[in-house]
């Protein structure tokens, strides 16, 4: 895919982050989990198993005094055994590692409005923050990564769903739209960001800026 195909298709992309995440942000810029977890105040075997184990659960952690909330991978668990679906050369802790070194945008209005209205109900709020693919793109240093699958959930059908290429670079993508849009160890730039709003349960909207 080339640029000008990613912005054809690709005309908007947002982040959904649990209630106050713009504002750690806003300061601190998109960070991966696994960023979150090795700055944050924890012992050797509680980090590593973060690292490597998908969380059932959210997860909430002290970073630099200020309390973040890794989102749980709930949707990994709709399998008993999970073995099955990671492609051969992986385990289940290659893959968490591969999930955990990304943020991750929306590229489709369809997953994104499912993803915000489960958590909305369970949460009350969420906050959306939308970037412009085109000056995302114009960002220095950026590792920009798509894929057509959604990395986060697991299909019901057999065989391996999971390979290690899931994520491929912007010019190994076939001219498609993108399920997710992925950046690999955080975004400190947020010159892309144009609008950042917390959306309510009762269906109110914040604009935050």
């Amino acid at each position: 895919m080339r640029q000008e195909q990613f912005l054809n298709r690709c005309k908007v992309i947002c982040h959904v982050g649990p209630p106050g995440a713009w504002e750690q942000i806003a300061s601190n810029g998109l960070r991966t989990a696994e960023q979150l977890i090795l700055d944050a105040d924890l012992g050797d075997e509680e980090r590593q198993n973060l690292l490597t184990t998908p969380r059932q659960e959210s997860v909430r952690l002290s970073v630099g005094g200020e309390e973040v909330i890794l989102r749980d991978q709930e949707s990994l668990f709709a399998r008993k055994d999970l073995k099955p679906v990671i492609d051969s050369g992986l385990d289940m802790s290659d893959w968490i590692r591969l999930l955990n070194q990304r943020v991750y945008f929306f590229a489709d209005e369809t997953p994104y409005k499912k993803f915000l209205d489960r958590y909305v109900e369970r949460e009350g709020s969420q906050d959306v923050i939308w970037l412009s693919p085109l000056k995302l793109l114009a960002v220095e240093d950026i590792q920009l990564e798509l894929t057509s699958k959604s990395t986060g959930a697991v299909a019901r059908r057999t065989g391996p769903q999971k390979p290690a290429d899931t994520f491929v670079p912007l010019f190994r993508f076939p001219d498609k739209r993108p399920t997710e849009v992925t950046v690999l160890n955080g975004l400190g730039d947020l010159s892309s960001v144009v609008r950042a709003e917390r959306h309510f349960s009762d269906g109110r909207r914040e604009l935050l800026t």
